[in-house]
């Protein structure tokens, strides 16, 4: 597996498709002190006339404070046959399990950002912006209930993809 730096404009995927059915790992923090977790939530787009990419995280996430702490964030999408490597890195802590090991994926770093080998495509992201998430804006309770019925509402990150990587 050879991650290669590649141009956005080569990219041809549906990214509904591609963030809901397949997942992605966010991951943030340096080398030696750094974590990473599951996400299906998120969007690809322009923004401020720049390619970004936005992600979102629960306070409670031990991964909340890697993403506060860093300028930086990756989005990793994995090759196919790793399911059970999304599943643990979507339901267990980092504060309590070391998740890397468990889920048998061999971390990486491009551009000093952390990712894995098994990775398909990567995009790195520098935060442009952050804002927490909170009940007051919401315009149907339907939503709270349904996603927030325990009050743990994330914060919403929108970074540049400043590089993106894809498996030749």
């Amino acid at each position: 597996m050879a991650l290669t730096k590649i141009d956005l404009a080569s990219l041809s995927f549906n990214p509904f498709t591609k963030i809901k059915k397949q997942w992605m790992l966010l991951s943030a923090g340096s080398e030696g002190h750094w974590n990473t977790m599951t996400a299906n939530w998120g969007g690809l787009g322009e923004l401020w006339y720049k390619p970004v990419a936005t992600a979102y995280v629960r306070h409670s996430r031990y991964t909340h404070e890697f993403t506060e702490g860093s300028d930086y964030f990756t989005l990793t999408f994995l090759q196919e046959g790793h399911q059970e490597a999304l599943n643990l890195l979507g339901s267990k802590s980092g504060r309590d399990i070391d998740k890397m090991h468990g889920s048998g994926l061999t971390p990486e770093f491009v551009e000093g950002q952390p990712t894995f080998a098994e990775a398909e495509l990567v995009f790195v992201c520098k935060k442009l912006y952050a804002q927490d998430i909170v009940r007051e804006c919401f315009k149907y309770q339907e939503t709270i209930d349904r996603c927030y019925g325990d009050n743990d509402f994330h914060t919403m990150y929108i970074g540049e993809i400043v590089a993106c990587y894809q498996d030749q």
